[in-house]
Order: structure tokens, then C-alpha cells, then sequence
């Protein structure tokens, strides 16, 4: 009886050691994807200096490597999100909608206006979940990046 007892034990221990061994690898490798996404994400929109054009090879990056979670944004940043008619921003005011990625910008003199070398920094926020088999999907996290300074041109201001 007691060779039951301690059986059922350790195999108890082994099952808790594989389930939380497995929780960690889903969580590294869809961290890392995740990850890998946010910083292509960032390099387009240094590369295009944060042009209307970096935000719709963003969407075709994300889109042609399957990204397809969704979060919500905070106060202050604006959502990137999937409609029937194409990709859109919506505005801050709409909270509740869930969005695939969340935009928002900050300004080196702290008003965006152009001039006195003025640069413009982004912030990009992707989603991952954390899911297992059996349980489903258990918690959603974000990573988060910042581009480089970019310089603040008078035909890209309106887009700020």
C-alpha cells in the first residue's frame, strides 16, 4: 500500500514538472515571435520615417506571418484594426473595440511642431497570448518598442 501511495505521488510531481515545462516553452516561443514581429514592425517605420506607406507594410508584414492576436490599447494610443473594407485607425474613445496592434507617438520638445530639429519618436505595442492545450487561451501580454528619433517633416505632421 505504501508503494501506491508513493507512486501516485511522484507521478504526480512529474506531471506538474511537464505541465509547467510545457507553459514555459509556449510562452518563450510565442514570445520570441511576437518579439521578432515588434522589432520588423519598428525598422519599417524608421525606414519610412512614419509615412502613411509604413503602416500598410506593417499590416502586410504582420498578415503574411500569421499575427492575428488582438489586445486592447490604452488611453492615448491609437488601434490598429481588421474590417471588412481594409485596415483602419480608430480613435481613442473606442476602448472596448480590440485591435491587432496599438500606435502612439511622443515628440522630443513635447509639442509636434516642425522646426528647432524637432524629432518624433514611436511607439509600438503587439500582442501574444498565453495559451495550453486543453485550457485554451489563458492570459494575453504585450511587447512594446520605441523607434529611433525621426526627423519631423512638415509633410508627414498631419499624420501625428
Amino acid at each position: 500500500m505504501r508503494q501506491a501511495v508513493g507512486t501516485t505521488t511522484i507521478l504526480k510531481i512529474v506531471l506538474a514538472f511537464t505541465l509547467l515545462f510545457s507553459a514555459f516553452l509556449a510562452v518563450a516561443i510565442v514570445y520570441n515571435k511576437a518579439y521578432k514581429l515588434k522589432n520588423e514592425a519598428l525598422s519599417i517605420i524608421e525606414k519610412y520615417e512614419g509615412s502613411p506607406e509604413a503602416f500598410q507594410l506593417i499590416d502586410n508584414y504582420l498578415k503574411n506571418n500569421g499575427y492575428n492576436t488582438t489586445g486592447r490599447c490604452k488611453v492615448g494610443e491609437n488601434g490598429r484594426l481588421k474590417s471588412g473594407q481594409g485596415w483602419y485607425f480608430y480613435n481613442d474613445n473606442k476602448l472596448s473595440l480590440k485591435t491587432l496592434y496599438c500606435i502612439s507617438h511622443e515628440c522630443s520638445n513635447g509639442d509636434c511642431k516642425i522646426g528647432d530639429n524637432n524629432k518624433i519618436y514611436y511607439n509600438i505595442r503587439l500582442f501574444f497570448k498565453f495559451n495550453l492545450p486543453f485550457f485554451g487561451d489563458i492570459f494575453t501580454f504585450s511587447v512594446t518598442g520605441k523607434t529611433k528619433a525621426i526627423q519631423l517633416y512638415a509633410e508627414f505632421q498631419k499624420n501625428v
